[in-house]
């Protein structure tokens, strides 16, 4: 079934701003601090709109602050166990922030589907000749970007 209207323009709301992250990182390796602390504002305003305005908020930004700490978690260990760190710190923000717009429940949704395009893009670089390695960095955002637009449009909002 479709989405209505108003879940597609939820769904769409936050494309300006991963837009904006996906691009820079892609130039630059970094997602501002800036493009991250407007995904999470306005996606925290965002699930005011769906019911009372403070618990609303509240809720998401709990989220918010959920899925940060357990993305920082994921990094800080891989970077024990590995010694290097395997998740940029703006990848870490930006899962926060988009959690403010999906929940908790929304994240593996998120991260499955960033995961398995960012996995999907090393093949089609190796597929076209270029040699990848454990060393070989992707930019991660315009996956995490992808995988939060699929979360709300599979009906994943806080």
């Amino acid at each position: 079934m479709p989405p209505d209207l108003p879940d597609l323009v939820l769904a769409l709301l936050p494309l300006p701003l991963t837009l904006a992250a996906a691009t820079i990182d892609l130039r630059r390796r970094i997602i501002p601090d800036q493009v991250n602390l407007a995904l999470l504002i306005l996606g925290a305003g965002a699930s005011a709109l769906r019911g009372l305005a403070l618990p609303q908020i509240l809720a998401s930004l709990v989220a918010a602050a959920g899925a940060f700490l357990l993305a920082w978690s994921l990094r800080a260990a891989y970077a024990r166990l590995r010694g290097r760190t395997g998740l940029g710190l703006g990848d870490v923000k930006f899962m926060g922030a988009a959690a403010a717009w999906t929940g908790l429940a929304g994240l593996p949704l998120m991260i499955l589907v960033a995961s398995l395009s960012a996995l999907a893009a090393f093949g089609l670089a190796v597929l076209a000749g270029r040699r990848l390695d454990g060393a070989s960095r992707l930019p991660f955002a315009p996956f995490l970007a992808l995988g939060l637009h699929v979360a709300l449009l599979a009906g994943h909002a806080a």
